[in-house]
């Protein structure tokens, strides 16, 4: 069975090292980066991209049948006119509508729980429909992200799913606080909740998925992940600590 061609953007950073150490040999990978990434396997190759640029970001989609964004200034305290109008804003346009022009079927946009992280400051527990709620600049770059993803979908029918997602931040068999990472996302999971998204049916044209591994208390509810993209998390509060 051929491999689905993916664009993974920021493969030079934490996570999208995490998902290349998880996936092994399941994907032909284009690891695209303004920093060199090391190509290590046979289906991997090396694209320099500035995402600022829209014309090198469409070179980097041909052929790709899946383009994973990634790359953006991850920092909630970042600046806007330094780095967040041009990587989170202009380059979150750059992603859509260049996945658009070279015809790909599908852009996974790495979202953030800081696009609703009011609601975890308010105790409610939060679903994927329920309206944006910034509390940060960073968090609204993240919003407008969410929301080309719906405008490319019901204009121009490229699949779109975004993840709002924490930095992946604990593993089963390390010693991390069950309350403290209580909605957290374990790198584990991480990989298996980008995995979930880039295999989904083609009839899933417009998402938003919440990036939690499966605990005992959580604001954010994985309940529509889950059935929505066959996410199944296998870390969490809710398993027992391995020794």
């Amino acid at each position: 069975m051929e491999r689905i061609k993916v664009l993974m953007t920021g493969a030079a950073g934490r996570v999208g090292g995490i998902l290349r150490s998880h996936w092994g040999d399941r994907y032909a990978l284009r690891l695209a980066d303004l920093n060199p990434v090391e190509a290590t396997k046979e289906h991997e190759e090396f694209f320099r991209l500035d995402i600022t640029e829209l014309e090198s970001f469409v070179e980097a989609c041909q052929g790709i049948d899946t383009v994973v964004h990634l790359a953006a200034d991850p920092s909630p305290s970042a600046d806007f006119y330094e780095t967040l109008l041009s990587l989170n804003v202009i380059g979150a346009y750059n992603g859509f509508e260049a996945a658009r022009i070279a015809g790909c079927r599908r852009i996974v946009f790495a979202s953030s729980v800081n696009a609703v992280l009011g609601y975890n400051e308010t105790k409610v527990h939060c679903t994927p429909e329920m309206p944006v709620y910034p509390i940060n600049v960073y968090g609204a770059t993240k919003c407008w992200g969410e929301a080309l993803g719906k405008v490319y979908s019901h204009q121009h029918g490229l699949s779109c799913i975004s993840v709002r997602l924490t930095s992946p931040s604990f593993r089963q068999d390390e010693d991390w606080d069950p309350e403290e990472w209580q909605w957290r996302i374990s790198e584990k999971d991480a990989a298996l909740l980008f995995k979930s998204c880039i295999d989904a049916d083609d009839s899933v044209m417009c998402s938003i998925v919440h990036g939690a591994s499966k605990h005992q208390r959580c604001w954010l509810d994985i309940d529509s992940t889950c059935s929505t993209i066959g996410y199944e998390p296998e870390e969490g509060t809710f398993y027992p600590r391995q020794s």
